[in-house]
């Protein structure tokens, strides 16, 4: 079955290369006479084509264009071969000015916005005072008038000895922190050694 179809398709190639051997002999004993009708149809064209082109190298002096090409060579060859380039920039008056203006601009907008931020804070901060001596003279009425006449009276004095018992009281609450610290760290410990003596 293989063997039928290779026979086909070598038979099939044979008549292909039968008929371009045929076309190229038509093309050979045909050519000759076709470029002899070709050339004796175009040959005063191409004699036109001829006589323009000697017209042409008659109209320029070949000493002249000789002379030319040498100048050219001479500039050439007096190009040097690396040409140095500057890569520094310099910044004109109103750019270095600009540059300036943004830097100012931005330092002041940095700056009050900090300020901002801080009087902010302090505005909270005053505020909460504020509401909590409001919550005392709400409660504590009696209290709230000695705080108001001793102000009255003495603010130095008196905002020095309150200034004096907030550090106390800051004091007693950081002592206490630590020593709730230092039972919660016993504790720990307690229950790890607890746990140690309980897995032996």
């Amino acid at each position: 079955m293989q063997q039928e179809e290779l026979e086909e398709k070598v038979t099939m190639l044979e008549e292909l290369i039968q008929g371009f051997i045929q076309r190229i002999t038509i093309v050979e004993t045909e050519m000759p006479e076709f470029l002899k009708a070709f050339l004796q149809q175009y040959k005063g064209t191409l004699d036109g084509i001829a006589v323009r082109i000697e017209t042409a190298n008659k109209r320029y002096d070949d000493k002249k264009i000789q002379q030319q090409i040498d100048e050219l060579k001479d500039v050439v060859s007096r190009v040097p071969k690396v040409i140095g380039v500057k890569n520094s920039h310099h910044f004109g008056a109103w750019s270095k000015s600009l540059i300036i203006g943004v830097v100012v601009a931005f330092v002041v907008t940095a700056g009050s916005f900090g300020t901002a931020l801080y009087l902010n804070h302090q505005n909270d901060r005053l505020n909460e005072e504020a509401y909590n001596f409001w919550l005392v003279r709400a409660m504590y009425p009696k209290t709230a008038e000695t705080i108001i006449t001793e102000l009255k009276d003495n603010p130095s004095a008196f905002i020095a000895e309150a200034e004096k018992a907030m550090e106390k009281q800051q004091a007693i609450a950081a002592a206490k922190a630590i020593a709730d610290k230092a039972d919660k760290d016993q504790k720990t410990a307690r229950d790890n050694l607890n746990k140690v003596r309980s897995a032996k």
